[in-house]
């Protein structure tokens, strides 16, 4: 058996084989924002370069799966082209122009995304989960030439927006007010533009959206050099997991290549969020194949893993502990070999879990968020065997502090203070935000707001979050933005919204609350409150109306942590 010490000592020795001056992921220095930074050597320019490397490798293979009908690399890519041309010549996009997509999980997001990279465009990535209201300020913020839309979100938008141009997926009947378009009217017929220059790496490539306590998300501004380092990390994961293998049981990583499955994936996280973008980037990148799957059903899920012999899922952890508890038969899902809880803390326990119920399958955690581009560290294999509480080292190119209070570094290792990050996956920005940009960077280190340490051996584990938020399903809810909107309702004197622990989703949301003299209130008059005016998702599970007075300390500030704690004893 691996020993802790073992496991470390063998996933450094990969690593550094890998990411010296003569291997595969070499790491030099480059200047990144006035600060020079460790940086993959030969990192692709953009998110256009990646697709078509992917696409003079795999032109024939399978890129996704939807409702059963398969589309492959090439396919996707000639439709990508037509697009940006018809973007181009009819909608005038130019470089560095925004160009929003706002849809649900489907082919149509994905050749718009290459579409926009194609022709030097901003891909804005819409949260479509959001209510009307919240995806207006969005839609505001980002200011877009054009948006592709499917059919329910171009109705939210044209509801608050009548002048942006609309192309819009799937409109089988009535278009929304002009101006509005058919995809698929651009899409049949045109001439693709052709290749554009090479960008400037540190030039906006996305922009997705992070949820706000003002009742506006935040636009991250995600550049190409961000984007495509996520590319080269994952990549570097991967081949540092068949070095690790090969080594442990005593085989060339050549002969392990060869015995290993065309990756493949049910893809259950959104597009518009970081963890489906490395779901896609991953299967991507290795020529493999996602099955788009819109909404999460865990029967559903183990038949098309079973169909597609699928080899890969990575979902938040609800979808993990419904997995397990299903208790599907070997012969279904006996070819998962990478299970992946992600979105959102993993608890250790659900790691143990998997390893009883899916024996075959690696586990992988890691820690990251929207502004970092996905993941800083991973940990997997024995390294997560032996470590069970830890979220990896730092990436090779990604730098780790923990800061105190005051602002001072801390040294010594198993200190807790606010982890800071730095590296070429650090995002440049807020959108229009330079007081919110300026307050959550000391330089060039990210404040991430959660607090955690360093062991010894340069281990990341986080404990906690210094942000108020409710992580659940993968989804981050802002605690004053629930209160406020309860609040505004006049039908409160005091409200106090915050999150516990749940098996499934992770996190769910609670809201205790004082209602005001003369009314009375149920449960899912509460919840309906909020999803009048916020995303369903941001409603409370639980509602309590008889904690009693609200523990406040000397200045009348709520006493949050011991309501929590009431209400958790």
């Amino acid at each position: 058996m691996t020993t802790a010490n073992e496991s470390v000592s063998a996933f450094r020795a990969a690593e550094t084989d890998l990411t010296a001056p003569a291997g595969p992921f070499a790491v030099t220095d480059a200047v990144v924002g006035g600060e020079t930074m460790r940086v993959y050597r030969d990192t692709p320019t953009s998110f256009d370069e990646v697709f078509a490397q992917a696409v003079g490798r795999f032109a024939n293979d399978t890129l996704f799966v939807e409702d059963g009908v398969s589309y492959t690399y090439r396919q996707v890519s000639d439709a990508a082209g037509v697009l940006a041309g018809s973007l181009v010549r009819d909608h005038g996009v130019a470089d560095g122009d925004r160009v929003g997509i706002a849809m649900k999980n489907r082919t149509e997001f994905v050749v718009s995304l290459v579409a926009i990279g194609r022709c030097g465009g901003v891909a804005v990535l819409f949260n479509g989960r959001e209510s009307e209201a919240e995806l207006a300020g969005a839609v505001a913020d980002a200011a877009c030439v054009v948006i592709i839309a499917d059919c329910d979100r171009a109705a939210k938008i044209r509801a608050r927006d009548a002048t942006t141009d609309l192309v819009v997926v799937g409109a089988d009947h009535e278009l929304p007010a002009a101006p509005a378009r058919r995809y698929d009217e651009l899409v049949v017929s045109g001439e693709p533009i052709a290749a554009r220059e090479v960008p400037d790496p540190d030039s906006v490539s996305w922009i997705l959206f992070t949820s706000g306590t003002s009742g506006r998300s935040k636009g991250v501004l995600l550049t190409h050099r961000n984007v495509c380092t996520l590319v080269v990390n994952l990549r570097l994961i991967k081949e540092s997991n068949i070095i690790l293998n090969a080594r442990k049981y005593g085989m060339e990583p050549d002969a392990l290549r060869g015995l290993m499955p065309k990756l493949s994936a049910l893809l259950i996280f959104p597009l518009f969020h970081t963890s489906g973008l490395t779901s896609l980037l991953t299967t991507m990148s290795a020529g493999g194949f996602s099955v788009i799957m819109p909404r999460w059903t865990v029967d559903v899920a183990i038949e098309l893993i079973a169909e597609y012999k699928l080899s890969m899922l990575a979902g938040p952890p609800m979808v993990i502990v419904d997995l397990l508890a299903a208790e599907p038969p070997a012969e279904k899902v006996g070819t998962l070999i990478n299970v992946s809880p992600a979105g959102q803390a993993t608890p250790p326990d659900l790691v143990s879990r998997i390893e009883r119920v899916l024996p075959n399958s690696a586990r992988a955690v890691g820690w990251g968020m929207t502004e970092t581009t996905a993941s800083v560290s991973t940990a997997g294999g024995d390294l997560l065997s032996t470590h069970p509480e830890t979220s990896g080292p730092a990436s090779p190119v990604m730098e780790v502090r923990v800061v105190d209070a005051a602002g001072e570094v801390l040294a010594e290792p198993v200190a807790v203070g606010e982890l800071q990050v730095r590296g070429p996956q650090v995002m440049a920005g807020y959108l229009n935000r330079p007081d919110e940009t300026a307050a959550v960077f000391d330089g060039s280190w990210y404040r991430t707001g959660d607090l955690g340490y360093l062991d010894a051996e340069g281990l990341i584990y986080v404990v906690d979050r210094k942000k108020d938020i409710v992580i659940t399903g993968g989804e981050n809810v802002y605690c004053a933005e629930v209160e406020f909107t309860l609040l505004a309702s006049e039908q409160f004197t005091e409200v106090a919204v915050f999150g516990v622990p749940d098996p499934r989703q992770g996190e769910r949301v609670v809201a205790a609350v004082t209602v005001a003299e003369g009314l009375t209130l149920s449960a899912d008059d509460v919840r309906d409150l909020v999803r009048q005016s916020l995303a369903a998702y941001k409603a409370p599970t639980d509602v309590v109306f008889d904690l009693g007075p609200f523990p406040r300390n000397a200045t009348g500030k709520i006493l949050k942590r011991k309501i929590r704690e009431n209400f958790l004893s």
